[in-house]
């Protein structure tokens, strides 16, 4: 383990024998997309991948409505989308809205990362799966936010993305952990489907208010979880 700040020590707390904390940069290729809406003619036309994209999805797939673009060879060849890449949001007018995170779970030659966006590629000791539930956890996600400058819009940069600090478990827990959030928070989500009926939670009616704490509850206890699994808190999954 390299030396950590003491405050990053803090957030993951005491993880389990054979974890790591580490920086981003080591276990993973960490690039920002350039590649614009414009379509020139003198390009390849492709589909992109937008900011929309990530930002409404947990998973990037091939059957999602994605825009038509165009890109240069080298753009085709550096930002296509690969099984297991994470990409997150590096841009926002918001500050809740920095680094959330969609999972790429196949590949797509064809469709291309898209500007204000930025593509995680995992290396051989990094789950894709689990890097984006990590992305999603308090720990590794407040770091993106601090990281994140402006006033009216916020950027995180590529270095803050690098350096940022993540927790390594071994792989085959990596996995146990990724199958476990997915399971799990999928029956979050259909929960909280069959609380608002799939109507705007903000409608009036007489049963609002319950429906909003509920909702509330069920999000609190969404990001509870998923912190204590990431940070080795579940010991079934160790």
């Amino acid at each position: 383990m390299r030396k950590v700040p003491h405050k990053i020590l803090e957030s993951y707390g005491n993880i389990p024998s054979g974890w790591r904390i580490e920086k981003l940069k080591y276990f993973a290729n960490v690039q920002n997309s350039n590649v614009d809406k414009a379509i020139s003619e003198d390009e390849v036309e492709v589909n992109l991948c937008n900011y929309t994209d990530v930002y409404y999805n947990d998973y990037i797939t091939s059957d999602m409505n994605f825009m038509r673009g165009s890109a240069t060879e080298a753009e085709i060849k550096r930002f296509q989308l690969k099984s297991g890449q994470v990409i997150i949001t590096k841009d926002s007018e918001g500050w809740e809205d920095i680094a959330i995170p969609a999972l790429v779970i196949q590949d797509m030659p064809t469709v291309l990362c898209g500007y204000h966006l930025s593509v995680f590629d995992p290396g051989p000791e990094l789950e894709g799966s689990f890097l984006a539930w990590l992305c999603r956890s308090e720990p590794l996600n407040e770091q993106f936010k601090i990281a994140a400058n402006g006033v009216t819009r916020f950027g995180l940069g590529q270095y803050s993305m690098k350096n940022a600090f993540i927790v390594v478990p071994p792989l085959n827990t990596q996995q146990r952990i990724a199958y476990f959030l997915d399971e799990k928070t999928t029956k979050i989500n259909q929960l909280r489907f069959a609380i608002t009926g799939n109507t705007d939670v903000k409608a009036k009616s007489s049963s609002y208010v319950i429906e909003k704490n509920l909702l509330d509850l069920l999000i609190e206890y969404r990001t509870a979880l998923i912190n204590a699994a990431v940070t080795g808190r579940i010991k079934e999954l160790i």
